[in-house]
């Protein structure tokens, strides 16, 4: 029971950032400095004071010999940690204090890995210097969609750790990418059956692509199912003027009569 009521206390003073009660707790147990702060916080005292981006309280817990490598129960180290609340001062100090940089957590990241994930591009950087094992960029979109992350570039951010940009030269990470404008949108014919069926079932759009990426023969205005179609979903049939007049050059209409040839799909309605 006195056990639990210091770590309540403990907490409560790392919360409220009260140094003189910190530290007398901390003299008078010091067997709490590397252990979870409560069975529904499965933090060490240093991982919450990096939780909290306090750096003051951080140096405190270290001088009391917190170990810079225990996390605690959840297995996110304090560097982890830092580097997923952004804190380069704090990952700089925590490496100065001993962390290890190549442990991974039970999910399999190291505190690079929670850099990138995050989009936290300058503690990212830092450590870049150090270790330049990342993952496949699919590995870390799969775990930030799975997890609700905000979106993150992560294309862009990787190359440019490997170039080592400087943070105030880095393009926006956090800007997603914008779906091209179909200048004369049509439903696309060459759908298959399953993917038909499973939109259905999904209440989704039809597929849309651009009328001269079809050849002549698919295009919804030779087509009567075609035009059907458009004319369902609030489409225009026929090519608009401007469309018609780009589509009548020679070459054009060479690269049409090549593909009508080519064709060899079957069409699904």
């Amino acid at each position: 029971m006195g056990n639990q009521s210091q770590k309540e206390r403990l907490l409560r003073y790392i919360d409220q950032a009260k140094v003189e009660k910190l530290k007398q707790i901390l003299e008078m147990s010091p067997n709490l400095i590397n252990q979870d702060l409560a069975s529904d916080i499965l933090q060490t005292p240093l991982v919450r004071a990096v939780w909290r981006n306090d750096k003051a309280l951080v140096q405190i817990i270290l001088d009391f010999g917190a170990n810079p490598n225990q996390g605690g129960s959840a297995s996110i180290t304090p560097l982890m940690w830092a580097c997923k609340r952004d804190n380069l001062q704090i990952v700089s100090l925590l490496i100065q204090s001993g962390a290890d940089i190549n442990i991974r957590s039970n999910q399999g990241f190291s505190a690079l890995d929670y850099s990138i994930l995050h989009g936290n591009y300058r503690p990212a950087l830092y450590l870049f210097e150090f270790i330049q094992e990342i993952l496949q960029f699919s590995s870390y979109y799969q775990f930030a969609q799975d997890n609700d992350y905000r979106y993150v570039n992560y294309e862009i951010m990787i190359t440019h750790l490997k170039l080592k940009t400087e943070y105030q030269l880095i393009p926006n990470i956090y800007e997603k990418p914008k779906k091209q404008q179909l200048l004369d949108p049509v439903i696309d014919p060459r759908e298959t059956w399953g993917d038909f069926i499973y939109r259905q079932i999904e209440f989704q759009n039809p597929p849309l692509v651009e009328r001269d990426e079809l050849p002549s023969n698919l295009q919804p205005q030779n087509r009567i199912i075609g035009k059907i179609r458009q004319q369902i979903n609030g489409l225009p049939v026929e090519k608009s003027k401007s469309q018609q007049y780009k589509s009548i050059s020679p070459q054009n209409q060479k690269n049409d009569s090549l593909a009508n040839q080519n064709q060899n799909q079957i069409s699904f309605t």
